[in-house]
């Protein structure tokens, strides 16, 4: 009778002991606002503004209470329903609705950062945008971070050490690649993305390097004199140019297949006929990113993954 109190006694003691030693709260998360925000709890109600934190809030099997509204891969399917895409939008989210959801915690990013303050009026709200100009190490933090708030930190690790060996790899695969050049379709034109713009972030996860670079204070002058037609006009030139450089890879976006289910890149190719000469082109070394993976869940954990698990099968 003594011996089996004993061992009771025992496990509640290292049981206690076990979870006070990986009880990890209040924290005090460092984000992309200005102001450090202290979660005193593991969060239960989570609402979140930006698809690629729900990718990885997924990947960590954390299920969230409230998103925005939009286009979601199949993988994050189970969101796209009248119970759970019930938060607004990533540009306008529903104040009322979030007062009545009472979230412990909400996250945004990228499109919905804006909203930050007026969120944070309503519960405590980080900012988890990703880094274009250090893309990799945003989705190492996010993942990590987001393993912390959520009690999930072994997980976490673990996600990141297997994404972060395929990533080494394609990289090693990828210095025999010589130089590439990401292509972004808007309607019929195609605008190169370098390192620093927008999706220059491929170049930071490929290894890769580009075939040019990019001066942002003669773009920037010359982008806020331009109208819509001319700096159209001005991105097919600058396009032109990086592929005279002849660049070994083309990485391209299509911005339609994105957010109208409907792709452009056969009027791009129409009125940049250029591309299809191009030496990449002609040697079939043309990779097509994910529309929705890399234009609206931008960083997420599983669409990067997916991205590096392709390009190492192709490589």
């Amino acid at each position: 009778m003594y011996g089996q109190f004993l061992n009771i006694l025992i496990i509640l003691v290292f049981g206690f002991y076990s979870v006070a030693s990986f009880a990890n709260y209040p924290l005090t998360i460092e984000h992309a606002g200005k102001k450090p925000v202290v979660i005193k709890q593991k969060p239960k109600k989570v609402v979140v503004f930006d698809l690629g934190v729900l990718d990885t809030i997924t990947a960590l099997d954390v299920e969230v209470t409230a998103v925005a509204k939009g286009v979601f891969p199949d993988y994050l399917a189970g969101y796209n329903t009248s119970d759970k895409a019930i938060a607004g939008s990533l540009f306008k989210p529903d104040y009322a609705k979030l007062k009545d959801i009472k979230p412990d915690l909400i996250i945004v990013g990228g499109r919905s950062r804006k909203a930050l303050d007026k969120l944070s009026g309503i519960a405590p709200t980080i900012d988890l945008t990703v880094n274009a100009d250090s893309f990799v190490p945003s989705v190492k933090r996010n993942v990590l971070l987001l393993g912390s708030i959520f009690d999930k930190k072994q997980q976490a690790k673990s996600l990141w050490e297997k994404l972060n060996s395929k990533i080494l790899t394609l990289q090693a695969k990828a210095k025999s690649k010589g130089a590439g050049l990401v292509l972004f379709t808007v309607k019929d034109v195609f605008i190169a993305h370098l390192p620093g713009d927008r999706f220059g972030m491929v170049y930071d996860l490929l290894g890769i390097p580009s075939v040019g670079k990019i001066n942002k204070q003669t773009d920037s002058k010359a982008n806020k004199k331009q109208t819509k037609a001319q700096k159209a006009k001005h991105a097919a030139t600058l396009t032109k140019a990086y592929i005279e450089k002849k660049p070994d890879w083309l990485f391209i976006l299509d911005r339609g297949l994105a957010t109208a289910g409907q792709s452009n890149i056969k009027q791009a190719l129409t009125s940049s006929p250029f591309i299809k000469n191009s030496n990449a082109w002609q040697k079939n070394h043309v990779y097509y990113l994910n529309p929705t993976q890399w234009y609206v869940v931008t960083g997420g954990y599983t669409s990067v993954l997916n991205t590096v698990n392709d390009l190492n099968t192709l490589w």
